[in-house]
């Protein structure tokens, strides 16, 4: 997507530990121009594969998840890092470790939302190490719902996450993807 990609090479920062920051476009400060056309991209590769939900994690992601539920024509679900009295009290759960957070937090979603019915896209606004998505994965198996794929903004190729849920039979689908950061500067796969 070349809006997007011209948008990283402008404004991405590289973080410590080689942490790529989009906040100031993607999921902090959001240019919602930007994510309704990387909504609409990510929807237009599932076109077709009978999504019924889109699943993605609180909180960065949402905004990507929203846009694609857009197109797709289907509810988007996010699940929750915190246990609230708004959620109701039956849900499925894993346990998930952020890197870039240093600390292990247990997702959650209501049984309401999905059931053995759904076809889910899981969406993301990066795509690292994958924990989050493995852990999504984990919840739409307890719900016996069937996983059409993982739909992300970016993939940072220079972690395992994309290959490791490849090699599981997923399919992904990246939008752009980081093949690694050289002096401080993102470089994108086909930039080399």
């Amino acid at each position: 997507m070349e809006e997007l990609k011209k948008r990283i090479l402008k404004d991405a920062e590289v973080g410590n530990g080689d942490i790529i920051r989009v906040d100031m476009f993607l999921n902090h400060c959001m240019d919602v121009e930007l994510l309704d056309r990387v909504g609409k991209a990510l929807a237009k590769r599932f076109k077709g594969d009978r999504i019924t939900k889109v699943l993605t994690v609180e909180s960065s992601g949402i905004a990507v998840a929203c846009f694609t539920a857009l197109y797709l024509g289907v509810p988007a679900i996010y699940a929750k890092k915190f246990q609230t009295g708004y959620i109701d009290p039956e849900v499925y759960t894993a346990e998930v470790h952020s890197f870039s957070m240093e600390k292990s937090y247990t997702i959650r979603v209501s049984k309401r939302y999905l059931d053995e019915d759904d076809r889910v896209l899981l969406v993301d606004d990066i795509l690292a190490s994958g924990q989050a998505t493995l852990g999504l994965l984990e919840i739409v198996s307890k719900a016996g719902a069937e996983v059409a794929g993982v739909g992300v903004a970016i993939e940072k190729a220079t972690k395992d996450g994309g290959s490791v849920l490849r090699r599981m039979g997923i399919r992904v689908e990246s939008l752009e993807v980081v093949s690694h950061v050289e002096d401080g500067r993102i470089i994108l796969a086909g930039e080399d």
